[in-house]
């Protein structure tokens, strides 16, 4: 357990790259900003190249696996778990704001003002949003807790716990209505990703999913940003 909670840190120490390049009033040269960009990326990999060795000590089965695209079957299960995460989303979303009012979570919120201009933080947050996230994530969220705990306990306990972690770095601790039914929504999220994995067996089938969930998140941001460069 203490070593989890050391990745789960791990993984949160590149932040402060980010946080710095983002500060209100910070002035900083482009090169300071590439500089802090290849920081953040490069720690933040580090901590998931560091998840993956562990996982390979504790995993009982190969952790990735040849993917064949020609077997149509599994890639649409694959398409259909994401059509059932995005309608959960949906509705997640949809009672927040008939019972709060709130249109969108505090994370998703956080995104759209790094990426409402075009700027070193806007490309960085593509590359951790669409690549790092998804691969890093993955690997600590799913690999490392369905292979370290409850293995032989309820088929759905590390399951479950795999949704209540992976909603902490997205809500952190509910305060409200809002950020409770937040919660959820990742908790449910995580638990789709957990059940793909110990399903197939293979980690890169939930990358996908994430990696796509992710990318097409980002689309109509990147067009509303598109739009507004080239009105200016």
């Amino acid at each position: 357990m203490s070593i989890f909670i050391a990745v789960l840190i791990a993984m949160n120490v590149p932040q402060i790259f980010l946080s710095v390049m983002i500060l209100p009033g910070a002035k900083l040269s482009w090169w300071i900003q590439v500089i802090l960009a290849i920081l953040f990326c490069a720690t933040y990999a580090l901590a998931g190249y560091w998840a993956y060795h562990l996982l390979k000590n504790a995993a009982v089965t190969p952790i990735f696996s040849n993917f064949n695209l020609r077997n149509w079957r599994k890639v649409w299960w694959l398409f259909f778990m994401w059509l059932l995460m995005m309608a959960i989303v949906m509705v997640f979303r949809m009672l927040n704001m008939h019972l709060t009012g709130v249109k969108t979570t505090d994370n998703q919120h956080a995104i759209e003002m790094l990426m409402s201009t075009l700027s070193i933080p806007m490309v960085t947050m593509v590359i951790y949003g669409v690549f790092l996230a998804p691969v890093v994530e993955e690997i600590i969220f799913r690999g490392l807790i369905l292979n370290y705990f409850f293995r032989h306990q309820w088929w759905w306990s590390n399951i479950i716990l795999s949704g209540f972690l992976f909603a902490l770095p997205h809500v952190f601790i509910p305060t409200s209505l809002a950020t409770f039914i937040d919660y959820l929504m990742y908790m449910s999220m995580g638990m789709i990703l957990a059940y793909i994995y110990k399903r197939t067996g293979r980690l890169q089938d939930n990358i996908a999913v994430h990696m796509l969930n992710n990318g097409i998140s980002m689309i109509p941001i990147l067009i509303t940003l598109i739009v507004k460069t080239v009105i200016k």
